[in-house]
């Protein structure tokens, strides 16, 4: 991992959910409540913890100097190297390691964006303009690459459309932000249609519609992302916007555990403990999924496979392994993982 990323990814107590909304599986077992997806147990900790050296200020100098004398072609191989890293890589830790490596090896403007865009997110900071925009200023975003995008998505590069959405749509400027993200959806990006779900999922500048909430988180599902998949599973598990249906609830949790979702993998392993959405009640594959969605950093996944070594279900005592574990949710925030972890006084 490159050293700034190391700085970035610093005491990760307090991440809780993504903006994604919470819910749970109809059981007494392991509970899926929460889309937040990670590939790695990194920590993240507040901007003004991260140190910076003469190394980190020279690259910041760098960014603002890139904004200013880059090319349209320039600005479009930035947007276009983030949309990949947005539509290929479904988990947070993942995401920002690439996001990262942009901003320091490419010296990508528009990284900032994103790299604090998710991180909010997975803090549940989301709705805090000042640490947004704290966040981007530790990653030495310079705010006049909002006039290259907005010249680009002028331009309609779809691409630039999705990242001034999201901007606009952190810095609380709903207006903008449904705008770009309703023209990038027309053109079907799949990021930007996931996107605009949440705008009306949460009424930000309109009123509050399910059914056309639902209706773009199936467009982006369809077009292959896997978040969008996620949500779209998560609203079948409960019946909002939809009719409940846990067949379909699996299914699409299925198409984005092939894509390697963490939290996607989890939904999946809680359906097959409990012989739910379709699948037979089968132990021994819901532990092996427990265990594949907690290597890829899913905390609730990483509370469970704790849990499952302390009391030897399903998996051999090892407290060792337990504590491991748990330490491990506990780190991304996981409130059972904490209380576990004090109850075993570490």
């Amino acid at each position: 991992m490159n050293k700034n990323l190391q700085y970035t990814l610093m005491s990760f107590t307090g991440i809780l959910l993504m903006v994604i909304a919470s819910g749970v599986f109809e059981s007494n077992n392991d509970t899926y409540y929460d889309d937040t997806e990670s590939a790695g147990s990194y920590e993240i900790g507040e901007p003004g913890e991260q140190q910076v050296d003469e190394s980190d200020i020279a690259a910041v100098e760098d960014v603002e100097v890139a904004v200013n004398t880059a090319t349209d072609e320039q600005n479009i191989e930035w947007v276009d190297q983030l949309a990949v890293i947005d539509a290929q890589y479904p988990n947070d830790m993942e995401r920002l390691e690439k996001y990262q490596s942009l901003l320091d090896d490419n010296k990508n403007p528009f990284a900032p964006i994103l790299l604090a865009s998710t991180i909010v997110n997975v803090k549940n900071q989301s709705r805090d303009v000042d640490i947004f925009e704290e966040w981007l200023a530790s990653f030495g975003f310079d705010v006049s690459s909002i006039d290259s995008l907005e010249t680009l998505a002028n331009n309609q590069n779809v691409n630039a459309m999705f990242l001034l959405g999201v901007y606009y749509y952190q810095v609380q400027l709903y207006d903008q932000s449904r705008s770009w993200l309703e023209q990038a959806s027309n053109q079907e990006h799949a990021g930007a249609m996931n996107q605009l779900a949440w705008v009306y999922r949460e009424g930000l500048g309109v009123n509050t519609d399910l059914d056309y909430a639902v209706t773009w988180h199936r467009h982006s599902a369809e077009a292959n992302y896997p978040r969008a998949m996620t949500n779209l599973a998560y609203l079948y598990s409960i019946g909002e916007g939809v009719e409940k249906d846990l067949d379909t609830s699996a299914m699409w949790y299925k198409r984005a555990a092939e894509l390697n979702s963490a939290s996607a993998i989890y939904a999946i392993a809680t359906y097959s403990l409990n012989g739910t959405g379709g699948m037979e009640k089968d132990e021994q594959q819901g532990v092996s999924l427990l265990m594949e969605s907690a290597k890829l950093g899913h905390k609730r996944a990483m509370y469970a496979i704790g849990k499952r070594y302390e009391n030897g279900d399903g998996l051999e005592v090892n407290m060792e392994e337990a504590i491991n574990w748990y330490s491990e949710s506990a780190k991304l925030g996981e409130s059972d993982a904490i209380q576990a972890m004090n109850r075993l006084n570490y």
